[in-house]
């Protein structure tokens, strides 16, 4: 068709394909995110319902987590591939592909939060391969991790490393790494949970480190954009998996019972969210005073990640956390602080 109607009717043609990749440009990249966001979500969902998911399904349970894409080179522990994507353990830091997370909760263990007592030290928790990019070896002094392969090992409570030809000579006995004054350990655990006297819980403490102060985690995985999530599994690898609750799916009531497990006034809580966690956590406090159980009334520190964060900026903790401090540093903050008062 020439003359005018047939130009109009191109140019209504032309613009109509334009109107169309527009669209397709527009919505494609939406419909993919959502469509991964979903797929990650069932995988999150299967992880957390699954064997030896973060539920605690008997001793030796994994605390599983997918992730699209490992932040550095990871390689499966049960077939030692490299891995790109897969789960990983926020508690003994194992990395495994998809197809391998059953097998690796059949094989190899998860570090316990409670242990049975026996008459040697507590041994190390060997975890191999996936090191931190800067160690050193325990025995040596040399790096390890640095091949392309999964090799060396990491002990999951005290955090040191050594090499796979090392390791005979490394220290049998774990005294938990520099952390420890903030660990509960898992003997210590298993023991008053079964033997405790009320209110002496003192008698048990010549099972742990000197100057001992434990820390409980209660984050509110939704604040700070989600950055707790990824604190919590921070603190996992670092602490007893016990000692970190996550709020969306347990209740401050809850957690503080572990308090009473605790010598008096020694526990510390570090409460990560904003003045709504904060208060909640507080109110928790006050129930344990009407149940007469001031002595296990812990001292509170706050890490600011919600939107309001007033009350923690007037304590002096800032008015918002963005990540610039690592895990170990925020424990050693939270144990050198000095306790004051708050009027409520």
């Amino acid at each position: 068709m020439g003359g005018p109607q047939g130009e109009a009717a191109a140019w209504l043609w032309a613009e109509y394909r334009l109107l169309l990749v527009t669209v397709a440009a527009v919505l494609l990249p939406v419909l993919l995110t959502c469509w991964c966001s979903v797929r990650r979500g069932r995988r999150q969902e299967a992880a957390r319902r699954g064997p030896g998911s973060a539920s605690g399904l008997g001793p030796g349970a994994h605390c599983w987590l997918y992730t699209d894409l490992f932040s550095r080179p990871a390689y499966c522990s049960v077939c030692g591939q490299a891995c790109l994507h897969g789960f990983y353990c926020q508690c003994c830091g194992l990395c495994v592909h998809e197809s391998c997370q059953a097998q690796a909760q059949r094989r190899l263990r998860c570090k316990e939060s409670r242990q049975v007592p026996g008459p040697q030290p507590q041994p190390h928790h060997w975890v191999r391969g996936n090191l931190p990019i800067c160690n050193s070896c325990c025995v040596c002094g040399l790096q390890c991790g640095g091949q392309p392969r999964l090799c060396d090992q990491r002990c999951a409570w005290c955090q040191r490393v050594a090499h796979d030809v090392c390791l005979a000579q490394a220290p049998t006995a774990c005294d938990l790494g520099p952390a420890r004054r903030a660990i509960i350990p898992p003997r210590y655990l298993y023991t008053v949970s079964r033997r405790r006297i009320e209110g002496d819980s003192d008698q048990f403490s010549y099972m742990c480190p000197e100057n001992w102060s434990p820390i409980l985690i209660l984050a509110n995985a939704r604040s700070g954009n989600n950055m707790a999530q990824g604190l919590m599994g921070e603190f996992r690898t670092i602490l007893n998996p016990i000692q970190v609750v996550d709020l969306d799916s347990s209740t401050p009531h809850k957690a503080l019972e572990l308090c009473t497990l605790l010598p008096s006034h020694a526990a510390r809580v570090l409460v990560c969210g904003g003045d709504g966690t904060v208060g909640w956590v507080l109110d928790a406090i006050d129930e344990m005073k009407y149940k007469g159980q001031d002595q296990y009334i812990p001292h509170v520190a706050i890490l600011p990640l919600g939107t309001g964060n007033d009350l923690s900026n007037t304590l002096g903790w800032g008015a918002g956390y963005t990540g610039e401090v690592a895990a170990e540093m925020i424990l050693q903050n939270v144990l050198d602080g000095d306790p004051v008062k708050l009027d409520r």
